[in-house]
């Protein structure tokens, strides 16, 4: 009952704001220390002096293999999630709102997956293209996709790289083409302020989050946040929270060009979670209504976790293979 007592009362907030950034009357000058609907961004909870960003959420498919690297302008995201594609590898969905960068990339292809990962935010998924049922899917789930191969504009090829692993977006074209568009709800459960944020006894600088046997991704924590310790982003994104999500995966029903079955995570239902909140480490459970609604979670007692304003990333990993460890 705590948490969805929580739930209720920050999904109702944003809502209010979200209708506020929608109405086109002159702005009520006490507002600004009234609702934190206005106030605060869905993705990073974090308050915002004027008013919700005048454009549209845009969740970038970002290669993250070597063959892609450098990631470019990944640290300008607000949230980024990694998600378990073919052949053992991961791919990013990094989420852009509050920062339009000019160059972000090197995108590729979209998933299944990314339909519960862009819905919360409202986002345009940004992406090089997609397999046709995976674009079908995209359509019956109402996630608008901007790609290159659908000949959208704001994409440019990298001179010297090769495909296709060369392809920047221009977000500020792409969200300047699209107009102004709110989330409908906040990402996670934030705390209206650092000192309201859960946190645990149990401290942890360093986490470890296997995938699968051909990936792990290793993070360390220091003054800034939780950073990639074998990242290939330049310069590399730093998260306030760190959050391992296990979720059912099943086969999406095709294969890539090498012959790889193609993975689909259900991102919708509920799971094992483990929270790295700042400096500490919280065990616990997630849980999601519907692929649009905010994420929930819970510590092992069944306690509502709030999160500190600020950048995070989530780690969307396979209940069967995967695993988490800290130090």
């Amino acid at each position: 009952m705590k948490l969805r007592a929580v739930i209720a009362a920050s999904t109702a907030a944003l809502l209010l704001a979200a209708c506020s950034s929608g109405d086109d009357s002159e702005p009520d000058p006490d507002q600004k220390d009234g609702s934190e609907l206005v106030q605060s961004s869905p993705l990073t909870g974090e308050r915002l002096e004027d008013g919700l960003p005048q454009n549209a959420p845009l969740a970038v498919k970002i290669d993250n293999t070597s063959a892609g690297a450098p990631q470019v302008g990944l640290d300008r995201a607000d949230l980024v999630v990694e998600e378990t594609v073919e052949g053992g590898a991961t791919r990013l969905a990094a989420i852009f709102y509050s920062d339009m960068p000019e160059e972000v990339g090197h995108v590729r292809s979209l998933r299944a997956t990314d339909i519960g990962i862009a819905k919360p935010a409202n986002a345009h998924v940004v992406a090089s293209g997609g397999a046709g049922q995976t674009m079908d899917r995209m359509r019956q789930a109402e996630v608008p996709v901007v790609s290159e191969d659908g000949g959208n504009g704001g994409f440019s090829r990298q001179p010297g790289k090769a495909a296709p692993y060369n392809v920047l977006a221009n977000l500020a074209q792409i969200s300047g083409d699209l107009g102004p568009i709110a989330p409908t709800v906040p990402y996670l459960p934030w705390a209206e302020n650092e000192e309201d944020a859960t946190s645990s006894e149990t401290a942890a600088t360093t986490a470890t989050v296997r995938f699968a046997p051909f990936h792990t991704t290793e993070w360390a924590h220091g003054d800034g946040g939780w950073t990639r310790s074998n990242g290939i982003a330049d310069p590399e994104f730093t998260a306030r929270n760190l959050i391992v999500l296990f979720a059912d995966e099943r086969d999406a029903g095709y294969t890539d060009p090498a012959g790889n079955p193609v993975p689909e995570t259900d991102f919708v239902g509920e799971g094992r979670a483990v929270v790295f909140a700042g400096g500490s480490v919280i065990e616990g459970a997630w849980s999601k209504e519907d692929h649009g609604s905010q994420i929930q979670l819970a510590d092992g007692e069944g306690n509502a976790i709030q999160l500190a304003p600020g950048k995070s990333w989530i780690e969307l990993v396979n209940n069967s293979t995967a695993d988490v460890s800290w130090g």
